[in-house]
């Protein structure tokens, strides 16, 4: 009767590991548009800030320093 005991443990493992890969790839092919958006975002944004400072235009990027640096200070307290 323990190996029965085994088989079961072992089948419930392995469903519940089997299920939760289905359910995150699922969660994934829903959100990838998301996740490219906020890429390209994010690599505008730094284009941005690098021609910025390729131009040295040092009060937008001195502007964009400070609002990261709060930004950063703002999620190490929290």
């Amino acid at each position: 009767m323990a190996d029965i005991e085994k088989f079961k443990n072992w089948g419930a493992n392995n469903l519940t590991g089997i299920l939760a890969i289905i359910a995150g790839l699922i969660l994934v092919m829903l959100a990838y548009k998301i996740v490219i958006s906020l890429l390209v975002f994010s690599l505008g944004a730094v284009l941005i800030y690098f021609g910025l400072a390729k131009l040295k235009v040092s009060q937008l990027t001195d502007f964009v320093d400070n609002i990261s640096s709060k930004v950063k200070n703002f999620f190490k307290a929290n």
